[in-house]
């Protein structure tokens, strides 16, 4: 395996790590290598599970004290203009109602000024507050797909652990 890992990157890119039951953790140093190699694992039809790279992911906040019938584009065109390129927003509903709050989470492009979009105080003349989403750290990620812990099935390749 490691042979043909050296044959699509280069030996300084990468790290590799021996786990237990025949697990090998490999850590790129560089988005490209990364890409390289997930491509080349789908070619050679190898089972594995991987994680979002930084570079792909968005910057999310909760935006508070929105009314929820307020329209996704003008949301958007207000932080633009703010200086904010908002990726997708998403409003909230009640976890057992379904009724849509006033809560919004914000998915916003990576910027180097993602930390001044908690200085934002008004949209649309609407007062408002912005603050970092709530995360249980007691919670541990299941995959669906081959129903291991640690990764979810959006970046597994590895066989359905039950077959339909």
């Amino acid at each position: 395996m490691i042979h043909s890992i050296n044959e699509v990157a280069e030996a300084e890119q990468f790290y590799t790590k021996s786990l237990a039951n025949n697990v090998i953790k490999i850590t790129c140093l560089t988005p490209e290598t990364y890409r390289s190699l997930i491509k080349h694992f789908k070619d050679s039809d190898v089972y594995y599970h991987t994680y979002q790279i930084k570079e792909e992911r968005a910057y999310r906040v909760v935006l508070k004290y929105l009314h929820h019938s307020t329209d996704i584009e003008d949301i958007k065109q207000d932080l633009l203009q703010q200086g904010h390129v908002a990726r997708n927003i998403g409003n909230i509903p009640h976890r057992m109602t379904k009724e849509p709050l006033n809560l919004f989470f914000l998915d916003l492009e990576l910027a180097p000024n993602n930390k001044e979009v908690y200085n934002l105080t008004a949209i649309q003349n609407k007062l408002i507050h912005i603050e970092p989403p709530r995360t249980n750290q007691n919670h541990i990620p299941q995959c669906a797909r081959c129903q291991q812990y640690g990764h979810t099935h959006r970046y597994c390749n590895r066989p359905y652990a039950c077959q339909m």
